[in-house]
């Protein structure tokens, strides 16, 4: 991790709504922190598990780190990686918005 902080202007740290996402994301912000490298949040799946995606944006809020964007679960995603098209020309709708909002926060 910290080789892939070193000469990077921005972290963009992508998590899931689990327990252990919400733990190595603190993991990942705290060394990117130690770094001065500013950071920015995507939650993934964010509606399988409101409980914890708002623990992460609850988390996020009190460190001062962007919610960069939520995107929402579907099966069309691993559909597009067995074909090898991108997420955003495969899936249609909600998520590939969500990752095209995501690439614009990013900017």
């Amino acid at each position: 991790m910290i080789a892939s902080l070193s000469g990077v202007d921005v972290a963009v740290a992508v998590t899931e709504p689990t327990v252990s996402g919400l733990h190595d994301l603190r993991r990942v912000l705290e060394v990117a922190g130690h770094f001065k490298v500013k950071s920015g949040v995507v939650i993934n799946k964010y509606d399988l598990n409101a409980e914890y995606t708002r623990a992460i944006e609850a988390f996020c809020a009190g460190a001062g780190i962007p919610v960069l964007g939520k995107i929402p679960f579907s099966k069309d995603v691993s559909r597009s990686i067995v074909n090898g098209v991108p997420a955003v020309n495969y899936c249609e709708g909600a998520v590939a918005g969500a990752i095209t909002d995501v690439w614009r926060s990013v900017q």
